[in-house]
């Protein structure tokens, strides 16, 4: 070997050695952390600093002097205290805290808490790292934040970057009484991986499937794009290959892509690929199995959601002796928190009579079976309903713990589906279930923003919709040990629905506590759903078209249909709206509250009709036809909003998040896409100001972020809507609001009126950041089409809210609350 190839190979080896030193797949050791904590916090009211007053999470460096409050303590006063770990997992348990107190005067919420754990870690030299949690809501890394794992999951890993030196690590950790969370950080010299959080259909051969959609996520581990990447999906033991273009993927994004796998015939075992990430070579690689089921096993069916173009699953369990030609009823079947929809459906028997259907939520913990979670149901309903022989007088829904409130919310929101309904251990309504008594906004806003909140949130009041169970037979199942949500809930729905002389079956049991599984049912089922009383109750029921109804509803964007009658238009949306109707000798009568705007269809009525007195007023009628009454005539705008009665609603229809060049504008976009990915199991694409074509406006509802002096689309639209940004402050409709103010607002697009858009902007770039605390991402957010609001939100909630409300039909602010 001669000397200058020598040389070579010893420089090459020196340098092999620093990147191993720098780049090993090793956890760095964590050996203390500095410990703050607890602080009392509040169901639905998050986004508040304790760490303002020394410059906040993003920039708090611990020490010795620094003094905090919280309500937990003897002195009311908190300091940070280290702690030795000797593992990823931490464990802080509060000794000195005396928890009676608050559990004795606010109940289980008065333990509520957040908690912070601050470290530094030296690297030898720049580079990229993945991080592991759990029971992490957010963590920081130098200033900038980062999505943690809420929950339990294992899939979850996120991107960061490490500086030459030391770094400074914060993590947030929220929940009850002590906590324990995980917290670990690993160098890599990966580019790309996959994540094992893949959604896949089960294989049933004798269905003969060719199509299978299925999604696959992807971390991007740079500080640049990751453009031109594929994903090749490679068949183990046969001649299967297929290859797909995979999205571009911004710094430390991730993408969970939907694909749709066509194999060349139907498969009899279990499908095995190899999966590979490729891009100048092969980043990563995996395994993956569609896993072959029987038909009369519960299995997974997979499908293209319409709200945002990912991919979902139900699972579904045959009829027993299943014969196509045959009609069925159907149990939906609603999982309670943390529970897989595929698990759930195997705790249910097989029926003769009925198939089993469990829709996800979304995920095992999801939206509460409220906005998105609804929404998931009724996609999975009108799939059910296409695909197989079911009866639609024969749709009976039920569900346990969450799913329980789930039963109740989907079914009085859309009762004419249903036949009857099988809650257990079912919660009433967020604010009962977990009291908002020391929410700070509740402290610290104003009753006019506040009254804006509630409008916006109470399609969630369970309660509030009761009267809609008249003709909704229902039976309740309740364990009387039950702590976790305990009976006083089943209790208040039998009271409300006995007073009113509705349908309604109540069953607590005595010994029983949240869940049981025994004795089992005759079919082998779990007792606290499959219980033999439950089914053969629902068994019995069918659905019926009533000749006389009442129906109470709020919010159009959500249902509009029942039984014969369709709302058109309210005279104020977003506000109480009434419907008594009945038909008898030929004649409707109508008396309503709230409603400009109506539909009546005739066909789904036994008898003919010649009169419809609504208010007072005759109309004469002839055939059997829909007959529309009122003032129907809107224009594209009045339509818009009635669709979208709240800030959430822009995010039920495929979207875009739209960014600037500017870096901090693409953390905003990462943060909104990896939260709608971990809580939704969502897809979403990020594109800049100059990539939105005319098919995108077509298409998606746009959610604008950064600032009208960067973002090409934000200085084009925004001065088409009632809002104008400048240095001094925002307008809004002619009314001025002064400071370093954040705007959150939903308008219809200019450019396509079928479209919404959403700004999330400020007039600084501070502003700009705090618009995300209006995101409203999860169940039970009150955000309506506007709100302005300043950097006190950290500390008073919605008490930092200068004004909040709605816009009427024309576009304009509503003149009155």
């Amino acid at each position: 070997m001669t000397l200058f190839k020598k040389s070579i190979l010893f420089l090459l080896l020196i340098q092999w050695s620093f990147c191993s030193a720098v780049y090993a797949e090793e956890p760095i050791p964590i050996e203390s952390w500095k410990i703050l904590g607890p602080f009392m916090i509040a169901p639905r009211d998050g986004g508040i600093d304790p760490l303002k007053k020394y410059g906040g999470e993003r920039n708090i460096v611990p020490s010795e002097d620094q003094v905090f409050h919280s309500l937990y303590p003897a002195n009311g006063e908190l300091r940070w205290q280290k702690l030795e770990v000797d593992s990823d997992q931490i464990e802080v348990n509060y000794d000195d805290i005396n928890w009676d107190s608050p559990y004795e005067r606010l109940g289980s919420v008065g333990l509520l808490n957040l908690g912070y754990a601050y470290t530094e870690v030296e690297s030898e030299a720049e580079t990229m790292a993945l991080v592991s949690t759990r029971k992490v809501p957010a963590f920081l890394v130098n200033g900038k934040v980062f999505q943690g794992e809420p929950y339990f999951g294992n899939f979850f890993k996120t991107a960061v970057k490490l500086h030459k030196g030391k770094n400074r690590i914060l993590v947030k950790f929220a929940g009850k009484y002590k906590r324990k969370f995980r917290f670990q950080i690993t160098p890599t010299n990966k580019k790309a991986i996959f994540l094992e959080d893949f959604t896949k259909p089960d294989l049933v051969p004798e269905l003969k499937q060719t199509e299978f959609p299925i999604a696959v996520p992807v971390l991007n581990i740079q500080e640049t794009w990751l453009r031109g990447a594929r994903i090749v999906f490679e068949e183990k033991n046969g001649s299967f290959h297929q290859e797909f273009e995979l999205d571009p993927i911004p710094p430390f994004g991730i993408v969970k892509m939907p694909l749709l796998l066509k194999l060349d015939e139907p498969r009899k075992k279990d499908l095995d690929f190899r999966i590979k990430l490729m891009r100048e070579g092969v980043l990563d690689a995996a395994d993956l199995s569609l896993e072959k089921k029987k038909l009369e096993e519960p299995h997974r069916i997979t499908f293209h959601s319409k709200i945002d173009r990912s991919v979902q699953y139900f699972s579904v369990r045959y009829p027993k002796n299943y014969d196509p030609e045959k009609s069925y009823g159907v149990i939906f079947s609603l999982h309670g928190a943390g529970v897989e929809a595929s698990h759930l459906a195997s705790q249910y028997s097989s029926k003769d009579w009925a198939f089993v259907i469990t829709p996800t939520n979304r995920r095992p913990y999801g939206f509460d079976w409220q906005d998105w979670g609804r929404l998931d149901f009724l996609e999975v309903y009108n799939l059910a309903m296409k695909r197989f022989p079911i009866n639609p007088d024969r749709v009976y829904l039920s569900g346990g713990s969450m799913g329980g409130q789930g039963t109740w919310h989907i079914g009085l929101h859309h009762p004419s589906l249903f036949a009857a309904l099988a809650p257990q251990a079912g919660w009433s309504t967020l604010h009962v279930y977990q009291p908002f008594a020391m929410q700070p906004s509740r402290m610290f806003a104003s009753p006019e923003v506040l009254v804006a909140r509630e409008r916006a949130r109470n399609d969630g009041n369970n309660l509030f919709f009761l009267e809609n169970a008249e003709h909704l037979p229902v039976i309740i199942t309740q364990g009387a040990k039950d702590k976790t949500v305990p009976p006083m809930h089943a209790r208040l729905f039998r009271k409300h629905l006995e007073a009113r002389n509705f349908d309604v079956n109540y069953r607590e049991l005595q010994d029983k506590a949240h869940w049981w599984d025994e004795p089992r049912s005759a079919g082998g089922g779990s007792d606290a759903l499959d219980n033999d009383e439950i089914i053969d109750f629902l068994k019995k029921r069918r659905r019926t078209v009533p000749d006389a109804f009442k129906i109470r509803l709020y919010d159009l964007s959500l249902n509009n249909r029942f039984y014969w009658i369709r709302v058109l238009s309210q005279e104020k949306p977003m506000t109480q709206t009434r419907i008594e109707a009945s038909v008898n000798n030929g004649k409707i009568t109508l008396k309503t509250e709230n409603v400009r705007s109506l539909e009546i269809d005739l066909e789904q009525l036994q008898n003919e009709v010649n009169q419809v007195h609504w208010n007072g007023t005759m109309i004469s009628v002839s055939g059997k036809s829909k007959l529309v009454l009122g003032n129907n005539l809107e224009s594209p705008m009045a339509q818009a909003f009635r669709k979208h009665g709240a800030f959430k609603s822009v995010f039920f229809n495929p979207f875009v998040l739209v960014i600037d060049d500017d870096p901090g504008t693409l953390d905003m976009a990462r943060l909104i896409a990896g939260g709608w990915w971990r809580r939704g199991n969502g897809y979403v694409r990020i594109l800049k100001d100059t990539e939105v074509t005319k098919e995108v406006i077509k298409n998606f509802n746009l959610i604008l972020l950064g600032s009208p002096s960067r973002n090409l689309m934000l200085k084009k639209l925004l001065p088409k809507t009632p809002a104008q940004l400048s240095d001094s402050g925002i307008q809004l409709d002619g009314k001025n609001f002064e400071g370093e103010l954040s705007l959150a607002m939903i308008y219809p697009n200019p450019l396509n009126l079928k479209k919404m858009v959403a700004f999330l902007t400020g007039n600084s770039d501070k502003a700009e950041r705090l618009s995300l605390y209006a995101l409203p991402l999860y169940s039970g957010s009150g955000i309506p089409h506007y709100m302005i609001f300043g950097e006190d939100v950290k500390q008073y909630g919605w008490g930092g809210v200068r004004d909040a409300g709605f816009f009427n039909r024309f576009g304009g602010m509503e003149t009155s609350p």
